[in-house]
């Protein structure tokens, strides 16, 4: 079966397969760890073509960890988010996209550290290097939009 890892560009040389296993790598994997990557791996799979089926019978399983929120989640969060953005969409949605992002934040943190450390994380995205940007076609935008998941939010 053939393996895909995150890192590389889903395309149409992959479909030939019945079933493709994805393979989740990342090559600049920090020990304070990465947020998002399934939407970042959704999104590009659908600028690649691909189908995505919801499986609610899927047990996802992470690594265990507290439930509790605390600086470097928020950091975390922000940062990466900020970066995916950076990365993956039309520069036009970018700030759409954030600034709807900033909004839900400050509706849904109660805690003043929580939210210090969530801006500064955000700026650190704004200010830091994102990897490489490829960012989603606008057909793709249009097809997420169809789906019900604009991805502005």
């Amino acid at each position: 079966m053939p393996m895909l890892a995150a890192n590389e560009a889903l395309s149409a040389h992959h479909t030939h397969a019945c079933e493709v296993t994805l393979l989740v790598t990342w090559r600049e994997r920090s020990s304070e760890g990465r947020k998002h990557e399934e939407t970042d791996l959704a999104w590009r799979a659908l600028d690649g073509g691909w189908k995505i089926l919801y499986e609610p019978e899927l047990v996802l399983q992470h690594p265990r960890t507290s439930p509790a929120r605390h600086a470097v989640f928020y950091r975390m969060t922000a940062r990466n988010r900020v970066w995916m953005a950076r990365r993956h969409l039309p520069a036009l949605l970018v700030p759409v996209y954030l600034g709807t992002w900033v909004a839900l934040t400050l509706a849904r943190t109660r805690s003043v550290a929580g939210l210090r450390a969530w801006f500064g994380g955000f700026v650190e995205g704004v200010y830091t290097s994102c990897g490489e940007r490829r960012p989603i076609r606008w057909r793709t935008v249009w097809r997420m939009s169809r789906l019900g998941r604009p991805p502005v939010i």
